[in-house]
């Protein structure tokens, strides 16, 4: 049986409910912008704002709601339109999240009207070759059900941007803003990949008292038994007595892996703030050597933190899905503003993936969707390309766009009357 006027229909009204919390405090125009491109983003699977134009499916020319489009990325959206975002994904939080920090790049090889564009070290390359683009700071959150990673923070950034400091400060910004929404849920931990090993950050966990695993790099020194080591001697010195099996996806297939784990009590900067060091034997060459300010007082907490740590393949699939069904390195906008206003919409239309994914147990909606993406295996643990080729394949039946849903202003009848005097 056919259900597509009734999938377009509740997929219609789930994306304009959704945008509508988001814009309670935004004004007509501004909360009108922000539901048409979170519906065309998700419509086209697109940030070229050509595509985005075609997906909405206005009554006008497309070259006209492009140029709307455009000139409303230009300007300075409502700070409460992300307030109201990033306390709605808090709620999908587990009590104890876990919040993945990482940067990406956008890279822009044959731009050269991009505002700021700077040179970034890209992440595809095997060489790490150095190229046109900029950095991207994300902070994601894995919703309590699925395990699905929803942005919390996203900051596009350049080097040669007017009055920039640095990577680490929109790191610190956004760690900022991730931990004062997360005041209710006071067991979070922050994972973060070797590129974070520095003293700032210890520094700064330390002083805003929360939770982290860090992995370390082999330059880093730590205070054990009242003497200074280098990582690399700590880490030779030990076999790992723990054993466990940590489950990978690759090439479709599930395959498993043993390790080993030890564990010891240490100190680390020049404050010889207190740590954990644990050293996982048996994924490489070398051990994985990983700085926790979590307690560990038995085995099952020290596996916890491996797996934990594990999890931040997550993100990496965030930037991956990001990149390949959005194209979003394919951005047309030249303005920063403009490029970091187009980069919230995305986001905003990610979370929303997010939020439909984790009812997939208790609601029709999110199995209908993966139902019309047609894909060909269930058993997956991302869920986002099924999701996302699902919306876009049943919006594709839809005969209007949103205009409809939209109250027109009524402004009274427009033909000059004539008063006259009793």
């Amino acid at each position: 049986m056919c259900y597509s006027t009734t999938d377009v229909y509740a997929t219609k009204r789930e994306i304009i409910n959704y945008a509508k919390k988001l814009t309670v405090n935004s004004n007509k125009v501004e909360s009108k912008f922000i539901t048409q491109l979170v519906y065309g983003l998700l419509k086209s699977g697109s940030v070229v704002l050509k595509d985005i134009a075609v997906a909405l499916d206005e009554p006008i020319r497309v070259k006209n709601t492009i140029d709307r489009l455009s000139k409303n990325l230009q300007q300075q959206l409502s700070p409460d339109t992300m307030k109201n975002y990033t306390r709605k994904m808090i709620k999908s939080l587990p009590e104890e999240p876990l919040i993945l920090v990482d940067d990406s790049d956008v890279i822009k090889p044959y731009g050269k009207k991009f505002e700021a564009l700077g040179k970034v070290r890209d992440g595809s390359d095997k060489d790490g070759r150095l190229e046109k683009g900029y950095m991207v700071t994300e902070i994601v959150g894995l919703t309590a059900n699925k395990k699905q990673p929803i942005s919390l923070f996203s900051h596009i950034h350049s080097s040669k941007e007017k009055d920039y400091k640095s990577t680490n400060d929109i790191l610190f910004q956004g760690l900022d803003r991730v931990i004062g929404c997360l005041s209710k849920k006071t067991g979070a931990t922050f994972v973060f990949d070797r590129g974070y090993d520095m003293n700032a950050l210890f520094n700064y966990m330390a002083k805003q008292e929360q939770k982290f695993i860090v992995r370390l790099t082999e330059k880093r020194k730590l205070f054990w038994k009242g003497k200074w080591y280098k990582s690399t001697t700590l880490r030779d010195s030990r076999k790992g007595k723990i054993k466990t099996t940590l489950m990978f996806r690759e090439g479709g297939k599930t395959e498993h892996q043993t390790v080993y784990i030890s564990h010891l009590h240490i100190k680390i900067t020049a404050n010889k703030n207190p740590v954990n060091l644990v050293l996982v034997y048996g994924l490489g060459e070398k051990a994985m050597m990983l700085a926790t300010n979590r307690p560990i007082t038995s085995k099952d907490d020290a596996v916890r933190v491996v797996r934990d740590y594990m999890s931040r393949w997550r993100v990496e699939e965030y930037f991956r899905f990001k990149k390949q069904h959005f194209s979003f390195e394919n951005f047309r906008v030249r303005g920063l503003r403009s490029i970091n206003n187009l980069n919230e919409m995305l986001t905003y239309a990610i979370g929303l993936l997010g939020l439909i994914t984790d009812k997939l147990e208790i609601n029709i909606l999110p199995k209908r969707l993966i139902r019309n993406s047609r894909s060909l295996r269930e058993d997956v643990q991302f869920h986002y390309y099924q999701m996302g080729k699902g919306i876009s394949a049943t919006l594709a039946h839809a005969k209007k766009g949103i205009q409809g849903w939209f109250r027109k202003r009524r402004s009274g009848p427009r033909q000059l009357t004539l008063a006259l005097a009793a």
